[in-house]
């Protein structure tokens, strides 16, 4: 990794600048899911605080079974506050 690029977890963006803005379209609930766990989980291993504010058509308990299946200890990350999974 280059020094000042951090992992964005998509990988067709690859490594990006710190406060990098993303803005992302799609279709299905699943397309939502294919793009943020993966985003969330290369945050979470970079130790950065992260927080999930969910909505229709994917509700917070969704997100975090979602996270959960890349993440298998995403119970601790929870538990510590380095993510937070919050409906709107």
């Amino acid at each position: 990794m280059k020094k000042g690029l951090r992992k964005s977890g998509i990988d067709v963006v690859g490594e990006v600048p710190w406060g990098t803005h993303f803005c992302q379209f799609y279709q299905t609930k699943q397309d939502l899911i294919d793009i943020l766990v993966p985003y969330f989980k290369a945050g979470l291993e970079n130790n950065e605080f992260c927080m999930w504010v969910t909505s229709h058509p994917l509700e917070a308990e969704e997100a975090k079974e979602a996270l959960g299946r890349s993440v298998p200890d995403i119970d601790v990350y929870l538990a510590k506050g380095q993510i937070e999974i919050i409906p709107y």
